[in-house]
């Protein structure tokens, strides 16, 4: 119950007026955290490389269908509101690209007055793919006085971002309970002694599996993830209240490695600022791919979601 009735609490801003009201409809709901039954077609569906590209067609029907079902249950008419963005920004430091590059996007970032969740590797694989891989760059004190910002919230995006697997790309996906803890306590460490406080993880590849996450709840409230997250843990909603953690998943077609040109695509062909909904849509950048066209495409998503873009600090209540 604590599960669905802190969900609902995203799910259902503005609309609600106390936790009794939401524990009220629970009483007549069958509200599930997941938006994409295991046992339903769509789950098969998915598997279909068609449905791959646009996963939050089905988390904003469903996102709607309990808002209105809410509705319903209260006997009110929802007001008009807005879609609010979640920006997570991955691959702080980069294993390619400068700090002088790092800069150019954050001076942008900062001209538009967007608040972003920053992955950064505190011992950075120099070659991650490969799981012997011996070369590792550390966090220093350079970084650190770049990412300090009041626009930066910072998560510890894996340990080393290395693969442990030679056949799939995945740092925590696949560890013991021993290993999670050993990879997470050295990574804080390294934050510790610059000063640097997380409350956030972002997953390397995006990928975690049932145990790698329920070692994470530990120390971490918020836990993002993506379509391979989704492989492991379910087609949740996002924001869910996940065992004792605030797990918030960005899928396609907002969860893209390519870079912001994909995400203007989306959002204007899918009206995603016409929702008229106050619903939290996620959204993830890597912020390296930006260079490719000198930052115009990361300019004109900002443009399109200026104003509507939140913290993720504020989602915190529990």
């Amino acid at each position: 119950m604590r599960e669905k009735t802190y969900t609902l609490k995203y799910l259902l801003q503005g609309l609600y007026k106390n936790d009794r009201e939401i524990e009220d409809f629970l009483k007549v709901s069958r509200f599930s955290l997941d938006f994409i039954s295991p046992v339903s077609p769509w789950y098969l569906l998915y598997n279909l490389k068609k449905y791959k590209t646009f996963q939050y067609y089905h988390h904003l029907q469903y996102v709607s269908s309990v808002r209105d079902t809410f509705c319903k249950f209260k006997g009110i008419q929802e007001k008009k509101g807005r879609p609010l963005f979640l920006i997570r920004v991955d691959d702080f430091p980069h294993w390619e690209k400068t700090l002088d590059d790092f800069k150019k996007f954050h001076n942008i970032m900062e001209e538009y007055e967007a608040p972003y969740l920053l992955g950064v590797t505190p011992s950075l694989s120099l070659n991650r793919h490969n799981p012997l891989n011996k070369n590792f760059r550390l966090l220093n004190d350079n970084d650190v006085k770049l990412i300090k910002h009041p626009l930066i919230e910072i998560a510890l995006h894996g340990f080393s971002h290395q693969t442990n697997n030679s056949k799939k790309n995945m740092e925590f996906a696949g560890l013991s309970k021993e290993q999670a803890k050993e990879k997470i306590e050295k990574g804080l460490a390294i934050f510790k002694e610059f000063d640097i406080k997380s409350s956030a993880f972002i997953p390397p590849f995006d990928r975690i599996d049932r145990a790698s996450y329920k070692v994470l709840t530990e120390y971490f409230k918020i836990i993002t993830g993506g379509p391979e997250s989704a492989r492991y843990l379910g087609h949740k909603v996002s924001p869910s209240f996940f065992k004792g953690a605030l797990y918030i998943p960005a899928y396609r077609p907002l969860s893209s490695y390519q870079n912001c040109k994909g995400l203007v695509n989306a959002i204007k062909e899918h009206n995603m600022l016409y929702i008229r909904r106050t619903t939290i849509l996620p959204l993830v950048i890597h912020w390296a791919n930006e260079t490719k066209d000198n930052y115009a495409s990361l300019k004109e998503l900002l443009e399109i979601i200026k104003g509507n873009v939140m913290q993720w600090k504020d989602l915190l209540f529990f």
